[in-house]
């Protein structure tokens, strides 16, 4: 089983112990939740083998005479009845989803959402099931207020203050603008998270750049400047009997990159009927084509954007001035095995281990046909350097991730990219809305029309990781 299934899979066991658990249903809760740890396991033993960061949020549970209650007792009295007794439900299913959280994230979502924050998640959950069957007309008034708010999780609260929000005066602010400046309804975390695992499983950028989530419209990065293919900064060292300190480099020298973020929109049309249909999973329809097209556009972008309106892509172009090392195929019109072996020495040796070739399918093709003297192909791309077959083809021992986004061998184009992906910065905006139109058109088919908006920027911050190749003789 692969990494993505099983991970598709310890998800929808936690979603079915979460149900369990809000329905009272106690040991079935706890069989799937342990169902969600075996899987945990399993993630983690294959993340760690190949050196990924470990996907586990710790979920801890005890048994408390029969009933299923979060470690450290209850949060309600049980002199309280039935209502105590759902409250503590909620928030073992809030638990269950996001793990024990630490005492600063706790006081900081008691204080923007109230004591019952996880009473509060589940319910924006509910209305927003509600608002995509029967839209802003079928909604209470609590329920229009809870749409149009951003209802936080611990780690979007834990992001938030280690960037800078030292208080939750201006993380509510924040929050607020987010939703009002984007118009429409508030997605629940829920639904933002499917959307954007969903890209990242289909897009080859998102899925190995640096990732990080933002309140602001712009985030500023610090950058070390002064390095080499040696050195990544101004910094040297010596030994004094050798040369003096004095006559080299020593002072650490940093610059700053600025990342905006820019609007993304996405539009989904639903038969009436289907929405209607009790038995037909808006939410998961809308997360597979939401998903699936803004995976396409935004990993377009982030290879070959402008940053004119959308994020800067690796690519050079007309507004990117960033120092890639690029190597000339040799041809207008063809890619050649010496150049090849020229992009690959093209980084140093420190960024070549985590490095991946980016490529369209016309262009691998063309590299799969180049042959020795000997008429012989001098790549065999399924194969490893041990001659066992692989996942994905491996040139010179390093993924070729094909992606149609990339330029066509062409005069002038630059079809190849070979680098390490991490040096290419992604900013997710906290914040994402959905608006619901019935259709208005002449042609009238019948449908329930859903525009969902999200904010990303993205741009390379260090160039020395990526080397690209030129169609061109010199």
């Amino acid at each position: 089983m692969t990494l993505n299934e099983l991970i598709v899979r310890r998800d929808g066991y936690k979603e079915q112990a979460t149900t369990a658990f809000l329905a009272g249903k106690n040991d079935e809760g706890k069989k799937y939740l342990g169902l969600a740890e075996k899987a945990t396991e399993s993630i983690e033993g294959i993340t760690a083998a190949s050196g990924l960061k470990p996907l586990r949020a710790p979920v801890e549970i005890a048994n408390n005479g029969g009933s299923f209650v979060p470690v450290g007792g209850n949060r309600g009295s049980n002199d309280e009845g039935d209502s105590s007794k759902a409250a503590d439900m909620q928030y073992a299913a809030y638990q269950t989803r996001f793990g024990d959280l630490d005492n600063a994230v706790k006081a900081v979502l008691t204080d923007m959402h109230g004591k019952d924050y996880a009473a509060s998640f589940w319910a924006q959950k509910a209305a927003f099931g509600k608002f995509l069957r029967k839209g802003e007309i079928g909604l209470e008034r609590s329920e229009f207020n809870l749409l149009k708010q951003v209802i936080l999780t611990p780690g979007v609260v834990k992001s938030a203050l280690l960037n800078g929000f030292d208080s939750v005066d201006a993380l509510k602010a924040t929050m607020g603008e987010s939703i009002d400046s984007l118009g429409g309804f508030s997605a629940p975390v829920d639904f933002q998270t499917r959307v954007i695992e969903r890209i990242q499983g289909l897009a080859v950028v998102r899925s190995r750049a640096s990732v990080d989530t933002t309140s602001r419209d712009r985030v500023e990065f610090p950058v070390i400047t002064g390095g080499d293919n040696t050195y990544t900064s101004s910094v040297r060292t010596t030994w004094t009997s050798e040369i003096n300190l004095a006559d080299i480099g020593t002072n650490l020298t940093l610059g700053s990159e600025v990342i905006p973020v820019h609007t993304m929109m996405s539009e989904a049309w639903i038969s009436r009927n289907n929405v209607e249909d009790a038995a037909f999973d808006i939410e998961s329809h809308l997360t597979r084509r939401i998903g699936e097209s803004a995976a396409l556009e935004e990993n377009a972008k982030f290879l070959t954007g402008t940053g004119v309106g959308a994020p800067q892509g690796i690519l050079p172009n007309g507004t990117n001035a960033l120092s890639l090392t690029r190597v000339h195929s040799g041809s207008t019109s063809a890619v050649t095995w010496d150049q090849l072996l020229a992009l690959y020495y093209g980084i140093a040796a420190q960024y070549r281990s985590n490095a991946v070739w980016i490529m369209e399918g016309a262009t691998a093709l063309n590299i799969s046909q180049i042959k020795d003297s000997n008429f012989g192909y001098l790549w065999q791309p399924f194969q490893y350097a041990g001659g066992a077959m692989g996942p994905e083809p491996m040139l010179r021992g390093k993924a070729v991730l094909e992606d149609e986004a990339m330029p066509s061998i062409a005069n002038g184009a630059y079809p190849i990219i070979f680098g390490d992906l991490s040096g290419y910065q992604i900013i997710d905006r906290v914040g994402m809305t959905i608006e619901r139109y019935l259709d208005s058109g002449p042609a009238r088919k019948n449908a329930i029309v859903y525009v969902m908006r999200r904010r990303v920027g993205g741009q390379v911050l260090e160039p020395w990781r990526f080397a690209v190749m030129q169609n061109a003789t010199s």
